[in-house]
């Protein structure tokens, strides 16, 4: 028997059992109907596809070192040791004073990342003895890539920071009971200190030094077992006094005086307070207020939907219970969105459902047209099925591939139910025409399904993050299209038999049996004679037509992936490098000032902003910026997704006129990848001097060309520096270290950390520090004192010192253990590709010098990564 027969044979099978097995087809269909809704309605829902997240970050400090020394003494030994790994892929990193941050990410045929990072925490151990003695880490964070699933904001009308910082802890360790929590954090919190001002003139004046103060403070401040006693078989724990309980009993402390036996009480020689760190690490604002912001994660798997829900109902709770004056609301809550995508697929279902079943009982009757309007809904639960035993969730990529795939699954169950009806109106016998249908349709429509899928195939095959992001499209187009050819080989006919009425065709002038004599038919074969006569000429304006649109095609702007249509875009706030959070906070205090003016700016429903740093990554595309005093993000909502390109205009020209100090650069969100259109030139060498000034060239010409926006180079401006050169030889006469300088100044600019202060489970620093006046006057600087143990004596720091003003450099970035300078922007029209073509004379005419490259990134770099994955089996599949 040829194979081709075997084939159909086998198929027609199908359609044989569904009509010899009446009662098991019931019941499986039935079983689909409660399954598929079971399914769809516990089904897990996210926002975005699980992609694996392959970048780990590794900090470390050490605090006043400048960024030279850092980049060379820490920075360049975590590369080393990154390095030194074969799974990490690219390396880059960020030197600031005092700082030095790594991020690396693994090449895409890795996918055990636990096991990386592991590894990556196992050589920083090794690394940690190898640093700098007083280097702070490193650390690792292997958490870069959790999502927060809602953001909540925290404020209140009447109560201090540090009550707020208690109720957002307790709110804290309450979310954590909910099921299908990963992570809860806490951000904007303002911590505690406890501060002891001192007088430099009356510490000169006693002959109390600083180091005397700290030494006390911490000889007093121990928690130390002081052994314990057998008493008639029991142990009696010996546990001696001395830690401090209270602010009361830091007062207390006794300093003892040099030259005389009576020793003065603490508050008697400084001032002591309890306050808040000065400066704070990070600030938030909601709609323009003081907040604390808690970010949730779910662990994988969890329905956001379902969890949204329960997380409404829990943070209503916790808000009733709550003292008068607080408030809790959220900033950002995912599962909305995640309920609006999967409404919006619902919706192209209905549509879709009520337009075959319009178009289907125009044509072919209400019967006919019932019989392929159930088709739909069964193909899509039999699909979530399948769907949820592949790992498959509902997420922005699935959902839209259920919408591509409805427009061609409805096919098959319209061309089966057609041509039964066509059979039976022929005369044809009620069963012989539901397996004759089968049998002869049952390889086109299968071979048309399959060719269809493989054109997807190149997608499935796709490596990294792309693959895994779009890897729900060839795998939910191949679920729903085999089930549509399966159903229309099992159930269409099935119900064709058991409920499609045709009388026989009766027309004048037909022959009986003639399915193809209607009007149509004869219009259609007379135009493919017409074609077939010209067949030459219709191969040859095929051909043409091919080719151009190969030509078209090849000079088309690519882009990887287009704009969200969320409600909300993101304002970037870069004050100067070397400018504080206070200078910071200020800023954005008058933008989101503006922004929640509702004469101003009546579409805008709130704004989350944090100062210091990028917040929570909130969405998976998006990754936070690293920690940075002179940087704020603000996440603004609007009424609506097509409000956004008119309100980000309004914000971008706000900052523009009324806040000069500010870079801002106000973006839509985006997909996934690169942001759309986003260009980064990177301009690699040695000389850090050297680079500076090239990137800044490059920089002033970026800014140049016409339409260019959110133009920016990491490597920032230069900063003010003030070193102090000590005359080591003075400074050794009369007994002094260059430490003994360090700590004397650090407590009289910044204050130094002398003990800690043990308040129920929170260890509260106390910071010795100079009275504000003295840290406000910049020219005090020569009236510092340092305390020379030999002599016994204060010393003024300008008999040993000297100090001297300088521009430096701010930071100091490298990528893949290389120094780079990294340019950035976009441009209001121009696509990436084309505005690449356009700055390449720009880079050309910076005459780099010939140890000096340059390289492209942002949207380019991830489509040159792509594009050749992406073809790669492209012939393969077609």
């Amino acid at each position: 028997m040829p194979a081709n027969d075997n084939a159909n044979v086998a198929v027609t099978g199908i359609t044989r059992f569904s009509l010899d097995a009446t009662r098991i087809t019931l019941v499986f269909l039935i079983l689909v109907i409660v399954a598929g809704m079971g399914q769809f309605l516990t089904f897990p829902r996210q926002e975005d596809p699980p992609i694996v997240i392959r970048e780990v970050v590794v900090s470390a400090q050490f605090p006043g070192m400048k960024p030279q020394d850092i980049e060379q003494l820490i920075t360049r030994q975590i590369e080393a040791k990154l390095r030194t790994m074969p799974e990490i892929e690219d390396i880059w990193s960020d030197s600031k004073t005092g700082v030095a941050i790594v991020h690396a990410d693994t090449a895409d045929e890795y996918n055990d990342v636990d096991a990386i990072w592991q590894k990556v925490r196992n050589r920083m151990l090794d690394l940690a003895p190898e640093l700098p003695a007083g280097t702070i880490g490193p650390f690792v964070n292997d958490e870069f890539g959790l999502v927060a699933v809602a953001t909540i904001a925290l404020w209140s009308e009447g109560f201090a920071m540090a009550e707020m910082r208690e109720v957002a802890r307790d709110i804290r360790d309450r979310l954590y009971e909910l099921e299908g929590i990963r992570k809860v954090e806490l951000w904007g919190v303002h911590e505690e200190r406890v501060f002891l001002e001192f007088s430099s003139a009356k510490l000169a004046q006693l002959g109390v030094s600083i180091q005397d103060i700290i030494q006390t403070l911490t000889s007093q401040n121990v928690v130390l077992p002081g052994g314990r006693y057998d008493i008639a078989g029991q142990d009696v724990i010996i546990e001696p006094s001395g830690n401090f309980r209270s602010v009361e009993d830091i007062e207390n402390v006794l300093i003892a005086v040099p030259g005389t036996e009576q020793p003065v009480l603490l508050k008697d020689l400084l001032q002591i307070r309890r306050g808040f760190a000065e400066p704070a690490e990070d600030l938030a604002y909601f709609n323009g207020k003081r907040a604390i912001v808690i970010s949730l994660s779910i662990t994988p798997g969890v329905n956001a939907v379902d969890f949204g829900d329960r997380l409404t109902a829990k943070v209503r709770d916790l808000e009733s219970r709550l003292p008068i004056g607080y408030v809790l609301e959220f900033a950002t809550f995912q599962p909305d969105l995640v309920q609006k995508a999967v409404d919006g697929a619902l919706l192209n279902v209905y549509q879709t459902l009520i337009i075959v079943l319009i178009v289907v009982m125009v044509f072919l009757g209400l019967r006919t047209g019932l019989i392929v309007g159930a088709f739909v809904p069964m193909t899509m639960l039999m699909g979530l099925i399948i769907m949820r035993f592949a790992g498959i969730e509902l997420e922005r990529i699935s959902i839209a591939s259920a919408i591509i795939a409805l427009g061609m699954l409805v096919d098959n169950g319209i061309v089966i139910a057609e041509d039964i009806r066509n059979r039976l109106e022929s005369g044809e016998e009620r069963r012989s025409a539901c397996l004759k249908t089968a049998e002869t349709l049952a390889i086109p429509l299968l071979t048309s399904s399959l060719t269809t899928i493989l054109a997807f195939m190149p997608i499935l095959l796709l490596t990294g993050q792309t693959g895994e992001y779009a890897y729900s499209l060839p795998v939910v187009v191949t679920i729903l299209l085999l089930s549509s050819w399966f159903l229309s080989m099992y159930m269409t006919p099935f119900m064709c038999f058991w409920f499609m009425k045709v009388p026989p065709r009766v027309e004048a002038g037909a022959k009986s049996g003639d399915a193809y004599s209607g009007r149509i038919y004869v219009v259609y074969r007379a135009l493919l004679k017409e074609i077939l006569k010209l067949r030459y000429i219709v191969l040859l304006a095929t051909l043409v037509v091919l080719g151009g649109g190969g030509y078209l095609g090849s000079t088309l702007v690519r882009e990887m992936f287009g704009h969200s249509d969320r409600n909300q875009f993101l304002v970037y706030v870069d004050l100067p490098a070397g400018y504080n959070i206070e200078a910071t906070e200020e800023v954005v205090q008058r933008l989101t000032g503006w922004l929640s003016d509702e004469s101003a700016n009546p579409e805008i429903t709130g704004t989350i902003a944090y100062v210091g740093t990028g917040g929570p990554r909130f969405v998976l595309v998006l990754a936070p910026f690293d920690p940075d005093p002179h940087r704020a993000f603000v996440i603004v909502n609007t009424e609506s997704g097509d409000q956004v390109i008119k309100v980000a205009e309004r914000v971008r020209q706000y900052i523009a006129g009324s806040l000069p100090e500010v870079e801002g650069r106000v973006k839509r969100m985006w997909t996934t990848g690169d942001e759309p259109g986003f260009l980064e030139i990177r301009l690699i060498g040695l000389d850090a001097q050297y680079l500076y000034e090239k990137g800044q060239q490059l920089t002033d010409r970026v800014r140049a060309m016409r339409g260019t926006i959110d133009v920016r180079n990491n490597w920032e401006n230069k900063v003010l520096r003030a070193p102090v050169l000590i005359d080591q030889a003075r400074a050794r006469r009369v007994g002094i270290s260059s430490q003994e300088v360090a700590h004397s100044l650090q407590a009289h600019i910044d204050g130094i950390q002398a003990t800690e202060y043990r308040e129920g489970d929170r260890a509260i620093p106390v910071m010795l520090q100079s009275v504000e006046e003295e840290r406000a006057a910049g020219s005090d600087f020569y009236n510092i004192r340092v305390y020379a143990p030999a002599k016994g004596t204060n010393v003024p720091l300008t008999q040993i010192a000297s100090i001297r003003g300088e521009w430096a450099l701010s930071r100091i970035a490298r990528r893949n253990q290389e120094r780079a300078i990294t340019v950035e922007f976009k441009h209001e029209v121009l696509k990436a590709a084309e505005l690449f073509e356009a700055v390449i004379p720009e880079v050309e005419a910076l005459g780099l010098g010939e140890d000096y490259r340059w390289e492209v990134g942002g949207e380019i770099e991830t489509q040159a990564e792509t594009m050749p994955k992406l073809f790669k089996y492209l012939p393969h599949c077609g």
